[in-house]
């Protein structure tokens, strides 16, 4: 069962030592739509870490939390996105009625001047997909109310914790992951891409702050 599984798991950790480091990992609303224990099968692959599995909680994000969990993302997916956006845009204006050609120039700017609409776009995807809501327009109440979608969310602890999830996780690029990883096995697009773990130990202590993954509830999964 997949509780054992983890229970087992918390029960061999890794010793730690000085420079232990604590990682926060989820297992994504995407995994819950589909029948069976895949859960438990994304769960398994970071359990197989070594490291010690030491806090577990469901989690229904609201729109609030989901917010301020991705919040550090967001103006990074405003300003990267440029080349994107604007290769995007230039590629269906070129093949549309109007028949524009697009120099590398006239397609920067298009990037310029979309890429930060398509960013906001892409994070307002990604709250909706956490908390199954989609946030309101700037200046309208912020909802606090437990979401629709579930997560997983989970507590590592040891040497290294947040490089070693990092590397079971693989890219976020499903499609550029290597075998054997969480998002290559499981993921399907960049948005659903079955799993989340922390990129720094600053990241992970502020995550694990807003999550508070502290009150184990790995019963919920046990069979009656």
């Amino acid at each position: 069962r997949f509780a054992d599984g983890m229970s087992s798991a918390a029960r061999r950790p890794e010793t730690t030592g000085k420079g232990a480091e604590r990682t926060l990992v989820l297992v994504k609303p995407d995994n819950f739509r589909h029948g069976g224990g895949r859960p438990g099968h994304v769960a398994d692959l970071f359990c197989r870490s070594g490291l010690a599995l030491v806090g577990a909680r469901l989690v229904r994000f609201s729109v609030r939390q989901a917010l301020g969990f991705y919040g550090p993302v967001r103006e990074a997916l405003r300003t990267r996105l440029d080349g994107v956006a604007g290769g995007l845009a230039a590629r269906e204006l070129a093949g549309g009625e109007l028949g524009i050609g697009f120099d590398p120039e006239l397609t920067r700017e298009l990037g310029r001047v979309l890429g930060p609409v398509y960013g906001e776009q892409r994070f307002r995807n990604l709250v909706k997909f956490m908390a199954g809501r989609e946030p309101g327009a700037v200046g309208d109440p912020v909802p606090d109310e437990p979401g629709t979608e579930t997560t997983l969310a989970l507590v590592f602890e040891g040497p290294d914790a947040v490089s070693r999830m990092r590397a079971v996780l693989g890219p976020t690029d499903p499609s550029k992951a290597p075998p054997g990883t969480v998002r290559r096995e499981f993921g399907r697009t960049l948005l659903e891409n079955a799993g989340h773990a922390s990129d720094s130990a600053g990241n992970a202590a502020r995550e694990i702050a807003l999550v508070q993954p502290w009150a184990c509830d790995l019963g919920r999964w046990s069979n009656p």
